[in-house]
């Protein structure tokens, strides 16, 4: 007898428990609209929220007739060197172009982080870079210093051609083996 109660409790168990799961199957199927619960349908019990993407911004530069000129960009991600420099390839908006900026660095392509070390960096270019002429290439190297230096914790940058450690030319046009700092393009600076 007490096996036969223990047999219907553990039945009336396993039938409650398969009337409260969900069923499975092998499509989707619709459902109409009686069988919704009331209010899912109506459009203001919808909510929707945009989650704002932080931003950072980097300081980029370009050629002005008065000499280098800082742009701020807003950017996705950290504030990063390689982000700086992705930044400075992209060149002025046809804004800032149409207000005199220009970059000779942006037809150099692609610009490379090595490596930071010691708040010096080291940037590989290609060898498109000593196809600039005299003063592009100056006012090319003096973008790079200048952008990657204002980035928090790098102080000089080295250039590499190549992969190869390169001399550029500084604001007077000597050539410098580096590490380059603003203090090499002491004048370009419009401010």
């Amino acid at each position: 007898m007490r096996r036969t109660i223990v047999l219907v409790v553990v039945a009336a168990l396993a039938a409650l428990c398969a009337g409260c799961g969900v069923g499975t199957q092998s499509n989707a199927r619709l459902l109409d609209k009686q069988s919704i619960p009331y209010g899912l349908l109506s459009p203001d019990s919808t909510t929707t929220s945009t989650v704002a993407v932080p931003a950072a911004q980097v300081t980029v530069y370009f050629e002005s007739s008065k000499g280098l000129v800082a742009v701020k960009r807003s950017i996705s991600a950290g504030a990063t060197v390689k982000a700086a420099l992705s930044e400075l390839t992209k060149g002025p908006t046809a804004a800032e172009a149409s207000n005199g900026l220009q970059s000779p660095i942006s037809t150099v392509t692609p610009l490379t982080v090595k490596r930071i070390q010691n708040g010096i960096v080291s940037i590989d270019l290609p060898s498109s870079f000593a196809s600039l002429g005299g003063q592009d290439q100056i006012i090319a190297a003096a973008q790079l210093v200048y952008t990657a230096t204002a980035i928090a914790g790098v102080t000089a940058v080295t250039v590499l051609i190549g992969g190869q450690p390169a001399q550029v030319p500084a604001a007077g046009g000597a050539l410098a083996p580096g590490p380059l700092t603003r203090g090499d393009y002491v004048g370009l600076s419009a401010g």
